[in-house]
């Protein structure tokens, strides 16, 4: 309050004349508009001391480090002015990893890391190793650990230890009309975000950093590739129920039940819990080992610290890696209540071979009393997929409160699983209406959604820049219904051409689908009168459902598979756009040397490394086209401005979109042609000219 009242009347002085001041609101107001524009912000800092303090406290707001080039410039402008230190709310250390950049670097991130050390009003945090994706093996790896790491667990333990108690003496002070400034650093720190690997592997170990659970004002915590012990945390047993957070997500972690426990005892209203083992980091130097599930009961009991908070829960669940039957839905009976002391749980997300799922779901008594949102998972490498397969409704049924189950079916773009002529194959689509019907008349709502992954090589957890999958309903019992007038007569297929949409740049253009995309009457060429009167219940679909479904899929499809090309081009646009931190504080103070970002090659590289991630055998052009067929009638150039299909006469719809190219796709999981597929989810790409 003592440094806001001070902002005032430093403002009230500068915005005005001798005769004229500014409102202290207004003048503070000004400011506050151009918190994004740090031009101008530098322009006013250099004008006067009084400027320059308001203007500062904007301009160092937020520091997002890209790569090390930068630290030099930020830590002179430290060094210059302490109170910038004071400034920072939100800092994001993503250094990428280039070689040439992070060789010799450990000095000036070492001196980085000290200011970070004094941050006192620092709110959020996002720490990622430059050294992640399997490069914990390079030169350099091992000092991240051993420094980077070591300090802002100090750094960390400090705000646990000291934030408390300075935290009583300004409150002390405060009572008796008297203020103190902080002096503890990362003491407010409410979102904190760690990616980071081990020495040796890619996972570390969580030692020290315990005191991430310990610590006095965290409410968000996500953390990735941490391996937890197999005993009980013992420097948490004194802070029972004494933390705020709300919100932890564990991802790609090796969690194990008795630490678990001592972990979830912390909070004193947990409300958000994602219990994410290691899924996808199998391969360089850990085995499939699903410790929750394989102690079903020890793991239920972890979770009832929670029980009286939980709102959402989510399990990823390594088991289907090794179950041959992953599909077969099992139950078992532990010990103990299950979740049924849950009440405040209303959703939770977890695979069929879940012991959530085997344990509490498939056992109504003890299931949450209260769960509105059920979302089922699976992934490409499971034999049935829940597009040819939705398992059995009944027990879903059984669940009083349940008012939608959604099955979330993995996929990436040019696998089988993402055509439209797979997804809306005639019976495999009556049989999920008759499954959605089975829970409608239960009051449940079915839907079929599609996680959406860019390739299969893009494994979690997702750093900086990665495009990350992304879930969108491809079927909603509710939107098709179960009142209509059954047709069978199979209608003509309409060489109109579709008039649809260009690309847009818009980041926000979602359209729906248009009505050309729909079979209307005059397509049908049988001569049966149009049934009259109100339409009946049923749980079957006509032919022209059948179409109409599978349009509007095709079409959702597509929208869905640009969305990846354009968060490349707008990465690509909004880097070119932005002048590096560096030249931010240039612009500020005329130094002899900093050394800036070079924005250009930077980012020419990121592209690189990002195409070469999508297809290390295609170019980009190459990989657009296998995305979408060359009689796909997507013409990618610079813009995606051509029409959407083809003037390829003779082919069905389905034929146009995946055929005739790159990715031809026939048959489940067996594609002709380049980026031929044999099996369910196993790709080798040939070399293209």
């Amino acid at each position: 309050m003592r440094h806001r009242l001070t902002a005032c009347v430093m403002a009230s002085g500068l915005l005005g004349s001798t005769g004229s001041r500014l409102p202290n609101e207004l003048a503070l107001l000004v400011f506050d508009q151009l918190l994004d524009d740090r031009e101008t912000l530098c322009t006013l800092a250099r004008t006067c001391r009084g400027m320059q303090h308001l203007a500062e406290e904007r301009i160092y707001r937020t520091i997002e480090l890209l790569s090390v080039k930068d630290l030099q410039a930020i830590i002179q402008a430290f060094t210059f002015r302490h109170e910038r230190v004071r400034a920072v709310q939100t800092l994001k250390i993503l250094y990428q990893y280039r070689p040439g950049d992070l060789n010799g670097s450990e000095e000036g991130r070492s001196e980085f890391n000290e200011c970070v050390a004094h941050m006192v009003n620092l709110r959020e945090w996002h720490i990622e190793s430059p050294y992640d994706n399997f490069h914990w093996e390079m030169e350099g790896g091992h000092g991240w650990v051993d420094r980077d790491m070591v300090r802002f667990r100090s750094a960390l333990e400090a705000a646990c230890v000291d934030g408390p108690k300075e935290a009583e003496r300004i409150a002390a002070e405060r009572r008796i009309g008297k203020a103190i400034e902080r002096t503890v650093g990362l003491a407010l720190l409410e979102h904190l975000t760690i990616h980071s690997h081990g020495a040796h592997e890619d996972f570390w170990d969580l030692d020290g950093f315990d005191c991430l659970f310990r610590h006095p004002t965290l409410r968000y915590i996500h953390v990735s590739c941490i391996s937890f012990p197999a005993t009980e945390l013992s420097s948490l047993a004194s802070h029972i129920k004494t933390t705020p957070l709300t919100t932890l997500v564990f991802d790609e972690c090796e969690l194990e039940p008795k630490s678990l426990l001592s972990i979830l005892r912390t909070p004193a209203r947990l409300k958000h819990l994602t219990l994410g083992e290691n899924v996808f980091n199998v391969k360089e130097s850990r085995r499939v080992d699903p410790k929750l599930s394989k102690n079903a009961g020890a793991s239920l009991e972890a979770l009832a610290a929670v029980a009286h908070s939980l709102e959402s829960l989510t399990h990823l669940d390594p088991g289907w890696r090794t179950d041959l039957s992953a599909h077969v839905l099992r139950s078992i009976r532990p010990a103990g209540e299950g979740l049924r002391n849950f009440h405040s749980l209303k959703y939770l997300e977890c695979d069929t071979n879940s012991f959530l799922h085997q344990a509490t779901i498939m056992n109504r008594d003890l299931a949450p009393p209260n769960l509105e949102t059920l979302r089922l998972r699976r992934h490409w490498e499971v034999a049935v997929d829940f597009w040819d397969q939705t398992p059995a409704v009944d027990h879903y049924t059984a669940l009083p409160s349940l008012t939608t189950l959604e099955l979330s079916q993995s996929s990436f773009t040019w696998f089988e699983l993402s055509s439209p002529s797979y997804i809306c194959q005639a019976d495999r689509l009556r049989n999920r209406h008759a499954s959605a019907y089975k829970l409608y008349k239960a009051d449940i709502n079915l839907k079929l959604m599609i996680e959406m992954h860019r390739d299969p090589n893009l494994i979690p957890p997702y750093l900086h820049g990665e495009l990350v999958p992304v879930v969108q309903c491809m079927y909603d019992a509710s939107s098709v219904g179960f009142h209509r007038h059954i047709s069978y007569a199979v209608p003509a297929v309409s060489r109109r051409r579709p008039e649809l949409p260009r690309y847009a740049p818009d980041p926000d253009f979602d359209p729906p689908v248009p009505s050309s995309l729909t079979t209307s009457s005059e397509d049908n060429d049988s001569d049966a009168e149009e049934p009259t009167g109100p339409a009946p219940e049923t749980d079957q679909l006509g032919e022209r459902d059948i179409q109409r479904i599978t349009a509007q899929t095709r079409f959702a499809l597509r929208q869905l598979k640009i969305k990846f090309i354009r968060q490349r081009r707008e990465r690509r646009a909004s880097s070119e756009s932005e002048l590096s931190f560096a030249e931010e504080l240039e612009a500020e103070e005329d130094w002899e040397s900093v050394d800036d970002l070079d924005e250009d090659e930077d980012m020419d590289l990121d592209l690189e490394l990002d195409e070469a991630e999508f297809d290390s055998d295609l170019n980009e052009h190459q990989a657009l086209a296998a995305l979408y067929g060359q009689q796909g009638g997507l013409i990618v150039g610079d813009y995606l401005d051509s029409e959407y299909y083809s003037d390829s006469d003779g082919l069905e719809p389905d034929e146009a979109l995946w055929g005739g190219g790159y990715g031809q796709t026939s048959g489940h999981g067996q594609n002709s042609g380049h980026g031929q597929t044999s099996g369910h989810g196993q790709t080798s790409v040939e070399d293209v000219d």
